[in-house]
């Protein structure tokens, strides 16, 4: 089926083509890509003819569809194939069916190649007595070019207590669908020159890649674990390395401070080890300005509320008093810098204080 987030098709006036234009620009501009498509604009008269199209920006799976102003054939054919109506460039294999009466599309044999320019012509000549300037529709659209982020989540431990066995967990996300093969094959893990397993969730729609890294021993001295990226089997000409720093044993500390901008706003603090969850943080953890705040453990990650929504940057204080779970207290006070925004849901980086 014609998937939904693509199902916005093109109007044929000169206003939309700009406007698809302007944002298929801004798309390649924020995603870094190299590759840059330019598209001639349609004659408005096609409107008698056409009332919109496939647009300038698709996924790898989208089906390229037409919709017509007027009906061009009967109940009967609706459902049936159709031949020498689409033309494409490069040649793609596929059928083409009615979806209705005025709705064609062409359904490509497999997924389109990313980052491709296709030429489209769609003879209208076959349908309609159209004059001959009308004949053929030529448009182009490009498949939106791969490419992929890789982010660090959490290090935990397996069992609260038992800290030397833990594990990294993380995700990768692309910016279209990617086949769940080529994903784990871009990801390698190493410890103290030796490799670790790496388990992995896809999720359905193939851009969002859960991964945990197995089995990261942590010692009585830091350490660290190298983790890999290369693009090259899901042709991303890019590759990106993270070191993640695994503390020493003895080592209970703050390691990332992340900020929810989501409808429940709030703060996360992970640390190095399993907090005391029943322990209490009035006074221990403090965030400038905001009042009185709520708390949430869960494991090594301690959620902070605030009474209401925050924007600026605030001072996040976290006291030496905080326990982990085996009763050791922080070693210091840490205090962070972090940054409320008013936008859509999304989780934002701060980094470290």
């Amino acid at each position: 089926m014609f998937s939904t987030k693509n199902s916005s098709l093109k109007k044929v006036t000169v206003v939309t083509m700009g406007l698809a234009v302007v944002g298929l620009i801004a798309y390649y501009f924020f995603t870094g890509s190299n590759a840059r498509a330019t598209f001639s604009s349609v004659d408005p008269a096609f409107s008698e003819y056409v009332s919109s199209y496939t647009p300038s920006s698709v996924s790898s799976g989208s089906s390229v569809r037409l919709v017509l102003a007027k009906e061009a054939i009967d109940s009967t054919g609706i459902g049936e194939t159709s031949t020498s109506l689409f033309s494409l460039s490069p040649s793609v294999k596929g059928t083409t069916v009615w979806l209705d009466r005025k709705t064609i599309e062409f359904r490509p044999a497999k997924r389109l190649k990313s980052g491709q320019v296709y030429e489209v012509q769609f003879y209208l000549s076959k349908l309609f007595n159209t004059p001959k300037e009308l004949a053929t529709l030529r448009y182009s659209f490009q498949v939106m070019p791969q490419n992929f982020e890789m982010s660090i989540d959490n290090v935990k431990p397996y069992v609260k207590t038992e800290l030397k066995r833990e594990k990294i967990e993380g995700t990768i996300l692309t910016a279209d669908f990617a086949e769940s093969e080529n994903i784990e094959k871009m990801l390698t893990a190493e410890q103290d020159g030796s490799s670790l397993k790496i388990n992995w969730t896809h999720a359905t729609g193939g851009k969002q890649h859960v991964f945990v890294v197995e089995e990261v021993q942590r010692r009585e001295t830091a350490g660290k674990v190298t983790i890999e990226a290369n693009g090259q089997s899901m042709g991303v000409a890019r590759s990106e390395s993270r070191d993640v720093e695994i503390p020493a044993l003895t080592d209970f500390k703050v390691t990332n401070v992340l900020v929810n901008q989501g409808s429940n706003q709030h703060v996360v603090v992970q640390f190095s080890d399993p907090l005391d969850e029943k322990q209490n943080l009035s006074g221990l953890v403090v965030l400038e300005g905001a009042g009185t705040l709520d708390f949430e453990i869960k494991d090594n990650q301690l959620n902070v509320f605030p009474p209401v929504r925050q924007n600026g940057t605030r001072k996040l204080t976290l006291e030496a008093g905080i326990r982990n779970g085996l009763n050791f207290r922080l070693a210091q006070t840490a205090s962070f810098d972090v940054v409320f925004e008013q936008i859509l849901p999304a989780v934002r980086f701060t980094g470290k204080g």
